[in-house]
């Protein structure tokens, strides 16, 4: 019996075909249609089939761009985060704020690191914190149970409980 292998090809940002195997690494949606996280985008063929997905905001934690100007409709935001250590609590909430602002006009926003692991992992706890208002070992939990080897160093771990802190502090959680 003979197998056929079908490919389905897409049109995205006006840019030729994206074929469904130009998925990126580590892609998931964490909030189906609001959020999703992802390892580096290496290919140009990756942003586009982001922006199919539905996604129209990406939010790069590496010192390295991916190719975005293949998707010219799609919006880069640049965090710079060194390698497995965390985010600074005025990056956190720059992230919150763009996830937030964005959802409310229906558009998504993607998130990645190197892996997709460490300092994405860290900011979506983060944003489980605020706003889903539990404590910063359940946000941990959370991340690691929808993305297993989320938060991948102590330090970066001990953001997100900090951070649950502040917010507690300020009454916000």
């Amino acid at each position: 019996m003979m197998q056929m292998l079908v490919e389905l090809v897409l049109v995205s940002c006006n840019q030729g075909p994206v074929s469904m195997a130009e998925r990126p690494s580590s892609f998931s949606w964490v909030i189906q249609g609001k959020l999703c996280a992802l390892a580096f985008p290496h290919r140009a063929e990756n942003i586009r089939w982001l922006y199919k997905e539905g996604v129209r905001h990406l939010v790069s934690l590496t010192y390295r761009l991916p190719p975005v100007d293949s998707c010219p409709n799609l919006n880069s935001i640049h965090m710079k985060i060194e390698d497995f250590t965390p985010p600074t609590i005025e990056q956190v909430d720059r992230f919150i704020h763009i996830v937030e602002s964005n959802s409310i006009i229906g558009e998504a926003v993607a998130v990645h690191c190197q892996w997709g692991r460490g300092r994405t992992g860290t900011m979506i706890a983060c944003y489980f914190v605020k706003t889903r208002k539990i404590s910063g070992q359940e946000a941990i939990e959370e991340i690691r149970r929808i993305r297993p080897g989320s938060i991948e160093t102590y330090d970066q771990e001990k953001m997100v409980i900090q951070y649950y802190q502040q917010l507690k502090s300020r009454g916000e959680v």
